[in-house]
C-alpha cells in the first residue's frame, strides 16, 4: 500500500525507501528495533514498520506528531467514529469563531470570487494583526491570556493564509483539542498540516516566508480560494482508508527531542535500539524556519514575535524556534561525532543518508555544514575501515513545488558489523513458509517412518534463503537426515554434515545415497519375493463360504495382558480367490497358527528398558509387542537377510524391513506409530507382513528412480577433508563431543536442527524396536534426553547441561552472524525460558519465528488444547558473545494483559486459532523481545491457562474462539 504523504518535505526519502531498506537488511533482522532519529516527514518509519520495530524522533514537534500518526494509526472503526465526532464539533466551533467576523469574511469571499486583488490587499492591510498594531488589544500577551482560539486569525490573516482560512485553522485546532485520545489527535493534526501545506501562500510550498500578493497575484487568488477543511477531510479519508482493521497492541515509541538530549535520555536508552537511521540537516538552512507554522499549530501557545534589528522578520517568525547545531558549521561536526561515538559505544549500527549535488558547478554546495569526505573519514576513524560501507544512488531530490528537481547522489554511509552477508532475506523466507503446504511425503521419505520427521519443502526454503551454493549446512540432531539429504541434492549444490547419537541416522542416509541407487532392486526383490512366497502359508485360513484356502490380511483381537500371550480373536480379514474379501470368526486352526512360534532363533528376544511413560513394564520383552506368528515370520526374514553375502543388498533389505516394523508389531485400528513400544489391550491388530513388504518394495523402486534423478552426483564421505558440493558427512556420536578435526570452527554457514525436547520423544529407547531385527545400535549414555526410566539416570539438569554443550559447539562451528534454525514445539513456558537462556548464554540471539502447520499426532489428538500440533521454526543469529540476561520491570498482570490483547487481535484478524497458532503468530515473539517470558513463567505453566480465562475452547475444531 502506498504511504500516506503529509508534506512536500525537503529531502523526503519516500521514493528512496527500497534503496535504503535493501541496504539496512545486511545489518539487522526482521523484528529488530530501528530508530529514525531525524524523522522529518515520517516516511522512513512508516515504510519499515511492518518488518521492524520502530522508534522515531525529531526535534520539531510537528515532525514527531506526523511520525506518531503514521506509526500508531488508530483502527478504521476508531477513525470513522472520530471523523463523525470531529465534523460535528468543527461545525459548531467554526460557526462560533466566524460570528465575530462575518462582515470581513463576506467581503473576502466577494473579492476572491471577483478576483479583486487590489481590494483584497486593502482588506488585509486594514485587518488588525499582532504585526500591524492597528488594534492595541491584538497582541500576543493579551491573546494568550484570553485564549479565544484566534491565533492564526490575528497572526497570519492576509499573509500566509486568508482571513477565513485562518478561522478554519483555528476552528480545526479547537476541535482537535476536544479529543482526549492522543493517537487520534496526532492523526487529526497531521491532516491539518497537510491542509495548511496545500493552502499556504508561500514560496515553493514550504512556509519560510509569505509571498508578495502584488508580485504573485494569480497564485495568491488560487491559494486563497482553497478550503482548508476540504483538504483536511481528504487526508482524513486517506488515513481511514489505509488504517489498520484492528488497534495495534504494541505502540511505536516517538520522541520529540534534540539529538544530544535524546542520546542521554534514560527512556530512549531503555529502548535497546539495533540500528539508527539518520538523515540530519547537512546545510545551514534551519528546518524550523521552513515549517514554523506547523509548530505554531501544534503548540498553539501564542508565541512572542521575533524582532531582528528592530523589525519583525519577513517570515513573521516567533520566539522559541529550534536552532539545530547540525545546521551550523561551527557545531555540526561535533554533534555528528557525538552520534557516531554513541552508536559505536552501544554496538548500534548507524546508517546515514547524505544527498550531494551531481553538478557542483551549477548547484550550490557552499551551504553544506560538513562534506561527505569528512563524514566518511569520521565514520572510519570511529568504527574502523572494515565496518564502514558506502552505497550511493542517482536521484532526483525533492525540492517542494519547484518544477526543476535537483539531481543528486544519494549516499548511504553504513557503519557497524554486517550480520547478513550472504544476501538472504528473512522477510521473504517467512512469506514463503506461510504460503507452503508443509509435507514430508516424497518418494524418498515415503520409504520409511521416523518420528518428528520434518517437512522437506520447508527445509528446502530454509536452505535456499539462508545459504549459498557450496555452503556447509549442519544438523547436530539429524534424526532421519532430511536436512542433510535436502542439502546435497543436485539442485542445491550444498554440503551436508549431520550428527546423531544413534546409528539409525547413518543407516538411513547411507541407504538413500549409496545402497539403494547402486543396487539392482528388481533382481534383489525378485529373489526376495520367492522367500516371501514361502512365508504365505503362515497366513492361510479356511474360507467360511466355499471352504477354499484364503490369505489373511488382518486380524483384530484382544490381548488383556501385555506379557502374556492370551488372545481373544474377534475378526479375521482375508481374501479368497473365489469369494474375494471376507471377514470371519476364528476356528481352532486359526488360533493355533496365530499363537505358534515356529522360529525364534535369529531375533534376540531382548528385555526392554522399563519406562511407564512409553508403556514398557519391568519384564517386557521385544516379542511381547508382536504376535507369535509375526515374530516367527520376522525371524525367518532376518535369517534370509543374514544369509546374503552382498553387503549393499543386505543393507537394502534391512532398510526394507526397518520400514515395516512399526506396522508388523501389534498396533491399533489406526496403525498408530507415535508410540512404537506401546500396544493396546483391546482391538489390537496383526497385519500381514508379506503384504506390507510388497507395498514397501514398490515404494522403494519408485524412490530409486527419484534418487538417481536428484542425487546422481551425491556421495557419503567419511571425513571432512573429502567434502565437496553435493557430498554428505554423517557422524555417529553425541554432538557435544564433535572435535575440530571432524568439523573445523567457522566452517558452517547454516544450522537447521530439531533438538530432542525433554521427554517428548525418547529416541534411543524407541530404537529397541529396530536393533534386534536390523542390528543398528543406539547410545543411551550420550543421548540428550529426559527419561523417567528407573534404569536410566537422565534428568533435567543433565539434559540442559548437555544441550548447552551442543550449542556451545554450534557457536564455534557456525560462522559469526549466520543463522541457526531450530524447530520447536512445546507449550511449557519454563521450557521456552530455559531454551532461550541456554541459547543466549552461548551468543545466539533470537530474531524471529514462523509457524509451520503439521498433521495431527496422537498427542494433539488426545490433548489438543495443551499440545502443539505444528512446529515453530525459530531463527537465531550467532553473535559469538554471551547476551545479557533479559529483565523487566513490567508486572505479571500487565504482561498477561498484553498477551490477552495480542491474542484477541489475532483471533479478530484470523478467526478461530489453535494453541500453536496463537503461540507462533506473535505472542511468543512479543514475550521474548520484551524480556517478559521468564517473569510470566513464574505464574503460568503455559499460555493455555491465560487463554482459558478469556477465550472459548471449541472442542470440535480444537481451536480458541473469541468471546462476544
Amino acid at each position: 500500500m502506498e504511504l500516506i504523504k503529509i508534506l512536500n518535505y525537503q529531502g523526503n526519502k519516500a521514493s528512496l525507501m527500497p534503496f535504503i531498506s535493501t541496504n539496512i537488511q545486511n545489518y539487522i533482522s526482521p523484528g529488530s528495533k530501528i530508530c529514525d532519529i531525524f524523522a522529518g516527514s515520517g516516511s522512513v518509519g512508516a515504510y519499515l514498520k511492518n518488518n521492524y520495530s520502530i522508534v522515531a524522533n525529531d526535534a520539531e514537534l510537528y515532525s514527531a506528531i506526523i511520525s506518531a500518526s503514521l506509526l500508531n494509526t488508530p483502527s478504521t472503526n476508531s477513525l470513522l467514529k472520530a471523523k463523525e465526532i470531529f465534523f460535528k464539533g468543527y461545525k459548531i466551533n467554526l460557526k462560533a469563531l466566524l460570528s465575530s467576523h462575518e462582515s470581513v469574511v463576506a467581503k473576502e469571499r466577494i473579492f476572491l470570487s471577483s478576483n479583486s486583488t487590489t481590494k483584497l490587499i486593502d482588506l488585509y492591510k486594514n485587518f488588525p494583526t499582532i504585526w500591524n498594531g492597528l488594534d492595541k488589544m491584538i497582541n500576543y500577551e493579551q491573546l494568550a491570556k484570553d485564549n479565544q482560539y484566534n491565533l492564526f486569525l490575528y497572526y497570519y490573516s492576509g499573509t500566509y493564509f486568508g482571513i477565513e482560512q485562518s478561522i478554519q485553522i483555528d476552528s480545526i485546532i479547537k476541535t482537535i483539542h476536544e479529543f482526549d485520545n492522543v493517537e487520534t489527535q496526532n492523526v487529526l493534526f497531521s491532516c491539518l498540516f497537510y491542509a495548511m501545506n496545500e493552502t499556504v501562500f508561500s514560496k515553493d510550498g514550504h512556509m519560510a516566508q509569505p509571498l508578495s500578493i502584488e508580485k504573485n497575484s494569480s497564485r495568491h487568488l488560487k491559494q486563497r480560494k482553497k478550503n482548508v477543511s476540504t483538504y483536511f477531510r481528504i487526508k482524513l479519508d486517506e488515513f481511514i482508508e489505509k488504517s489498520p482493521v484492528l488497534e495495534k497492541n504494541k505502540k511505536c515509541k516517538v520522541f520529540n527531542q534534540d539529538m544530544s538530549t535524546l542520546l542521554k535520555d534514560e527512556k530512549f536508552n531503555q529502548q535497546h535500539i539495533d540500528l539508527i537511521y539518520a538523515d540530519p540537516p547537512y546545510t545551514d538552512m534551519q528546518y524550523s524556519r521552513y515549517y514554523h507554522l506547523l509548530n505554531i499549530a501544534a503548540k498553539y501557545n501564542y508565541p512572542e514575535p521575533t524582532i531582528l534589528r528592530g523589525k519583525f522578520t519577513k517570515g513573521l517568525y516567533t520566539e522559541g524556534r529550534n536552532q539545530s547545531d547540525l545546521s551550523k558549521k561551527s557545531t555540526a561536526t561535533a554533534r555528528l561525532e557525538e552520534l557516531f561515538n554513541y552508536c559505536h559505544k552501544n554496538n548500534i549500527a548507524l546508517v546515514l543518508s547524505y544527498a550531494y549535488p551531481k553538478d557542483k558547478v551549477n548547484q550550490k554546495t557552499n551551504r553544506y555544514t560538513i562534506s561527505i569526505e569528512k563524514l566518511v573519514k569520521m565514520a572510519k576513524k570511529i568504527f574502523g575501515n572494515k565496518k564502514v560501507q558506502i552505497e550511493y544512488k542517482d536521484y532526483q531530490h525533492a525540492n517542494n513545488r519547484n518544477s526543476s528537481a535537483k539531481k543528486v547522489f544519494e549516499y548511504l554511509i553504513l557503519c557497524g558489523q554486517e550480520i547478513h552477508k550472504s544476501h538472504y532475506n528473512l522477510i521473504e523466507l517467512k512469506k514463503e513458509i506461510k504460503s507452503l503446504t508443509p509435507t514430508s511425503r516424497n518418494p524418498i521419505y515415503n520409504t520409511h517412518l521416523y518420528w518428528s520427521q520434518k517437512s522437506f519443502n520447508v527445509i528446502d526454503s530454509l536452505i535456499t534463503y539462508l545459504s549459498s551454493k557450496n555452503d556447509i549446512v549442519f544438523d547436530p540432531f539429524m534424526g532421519s537426515g532430511v536436512t542433510i539429504l535436502e542439502s546435497v541434492q543436485k539442485t542445491m549444490d550444498r554440503i551436508g554434515i549431520g550428527s546423531d547419537v544413534n546409528e539409525m541416522s547413518k543407516f538411513i542416509t547411507s541407504n538413500i545415497l549409496i545402497d539403494i541407487p547402486h543396487s539392482n532392486l528388481k533382481h534383489l526383490f525378485s529373489n526376495f519375493e520367492s522367500k516371501l512366497a514361502d512365508l504365505l502359508p503362515y497366513y492361510t485360513t479356511k474360507c467360511d463360504n466355499c471352504g477354499e484356502i484364503g490369505i489373511i490380511s488382518k486380524v483384530v483381537f484382544d490381548k488383556p495382558e501385555r506379557t502374556v500371550n492370551n488372545f481373544k480373536i474377534k475378526a479375521i480379514s482375508y481374501t479368497c480367490h473365489n469369494c474375494g474379501k471376507c471377514v470371519k470368526e476364528p476356528n481352532k486352526n486359526d488360533y493355533s497358527a496365530f499363537k505358534t512360534v515356529k522360529n525364534d532363533k535369529f531375533v534376540q528376544n531382548v528385555r526392554l528398558i522399563q519406562n511407564s511413560k512409553i508403556a514398557v513394564g519391568d519384564s517386557d520383552k521385544i516379542s511381547d509387542i508382536f504376535t507369535p506368528r509375526n515374530f516367527s515370520i520376522l525371524n525367518d526374514i532376518v535369517e534370509y537377510i543374514q544369509s546374503i553375502d552382498n553387503t549393499r543388498e543386505k543393507n537394502v533389505l534391512n532398510y526394507l524391513l526397518m520400514s515395516i516394523l512399526h506396522l508388523a508389531k501389534i498396533t491399533d485400528t489406526h496403525s498408530n506409530s507415535q508410540w512404537p513400544l506401546w500396544i493396546p489391550k483391546s482391538n489390537c491388530v496383526e497385519k500381514n507382513i508379506v503384504d506390507l513388504l510388497h507395498r514397501r518394495m514398490k515404494n522403494l523402486i519408485k524412490a530409486q528412480t527419484y534418487i538417481k534423478q536428484h542425487y546422481e552426483t551425491s556421495m557419503l564421505v567419511s571425513s571432512y577433508s573429502e567434502l565437496k558440493p553435493n557430498n554428505a558427512l554423517v557422524l555417529t556420536k553425541g554432538s557435544q563431543y564433535i572435535t575440530n578435526e571432524e568439523i573445523p570452527d567457522d566452517s558452517v554457514s547454516l544450522i537447521i536442527t530439531d533438538p530432542p525436547y525433554m521427554d517428548q520423544v525418547l529416541y534411543s529407547e524407541y530404537m529397541q524396536l529396530y536393533t534386534p531385527f536390523i542390528g543398528v545400535g543406539f547410545n543411551l549414555q550420550d543421548e540428550i534426553i529426559v527419561s523417567p526410566s528407573p534404569e536410566r539416570d537422565k534428568g533435567k539438569d543433565e539434559y540442559f547441561t548437555l544441550l548447552s554443550e551442543v550449542f556451545e559447539m554450534c557457536k564455534r562451528k557456525l560462522k559469526e552472524n549466520n543463522i541457526m534454525c531450530i524447530f520447536f514445539h512445546d507449550s511449557n513456558l519454563s521450557v521456552w525460558v530455559k531454551l532461550i537462556q541456554i541459547l543466549e548464554s552461548n551468543g545466539f540471539k533470537f530474531i524471529s519465528q514462523e509457524h509451520i502447520k503439521k498433521s495431527r499426532t496422537v498427542k494433539n489428538i488426545l490433548s489438543p488444547k495443551k499440545s502443539l500440533s505444528g512446529d515453530a521454526v525459530l531463527f537465531f543469529e550467532n553473535t559469538r558473545q554471551e547476551l545479557p540476561k533479559s529483565s523487566t520491570s513490567t508486572s505479571i498482570e500487565d504482561i498477561k494483559i498484553s498477551v490477552v490483547k495480542e491474542a484477541k487481535k489475532l483471533l479478530e484478524k484470523y478467526g478461530d486459532l489453535s494453541t500453536p497458532e496463537l503461540y507462533d503468530l506473535g505472542i511468543m515473539e512479543m514475550l521474548i523481545e520484551n524480556g517478559w517470558l521468564e517473569k510470566l513463567s513464574q505464574k503460568y505453566k503455559s499460555l493455555v491457562e491465560i487463554f482459558e480465562e478469556y477465550f472459548i475452547w471449541k472442542k470440535s475444531s480444537a481451536k480458541w474462539h473469541l468471546q462476544i
